[in-house]
């Protein structure tokens, strides 16, 4: 469940990528991977250096950018037509992401926590 989970939230990492170079230019990619660069080590959150090459995140690097992934895509760009999707919108898929992700790594279930887990 680990790696699959995880895997899940490097295949969103790619799309987002893809997504970003197709409305917005390569531009708005470079910034999001300056962003992830750019954030200072701190106690038992370490980005990796160069994160143009994915493939080669381990999970704790997978993890760390889990905290700090909604920071970097906030104002990441403007949407300049209706087919694109905001930078509100694909803030709140990670959100969303986030939440379940955490929900589902709990030991046990409530019955809220189920009901939250519901669409």
């Amino acid at each position: 469940m680990h790696a699959l989970d995880l895997g899940l939230f490097k295949y969103m990492l790619d799309y987002t990528k893809e997504l970003l170079n197709n409305q917005c230019g390569g531009s708005a990619v470079q910034t999001l991977e300056q962003r992830l660069v750019s954030i200072p080590r701190f106690h038992r959150l370490k980005v990796m250096k160069n994160v143009s090459d994915m493939t080669q995140m381990t999970a704790d690097e997978l993890q760390n950018i889990m905290k700090v992934i909604i920071l970097v895509l906030d104002n990441l760009y403007e949407s300049n037509g209706e087919e694109e999707v905001s930078n509100e919108r694909l803030c709140k898929v990670f959100h969303k992401f986030l939440r379940m992700y955490l929900a589902t790594r709990e030991d046990s279930f409530t019955s809220d926590s189920c009901a939250e887990l519901q669409v």
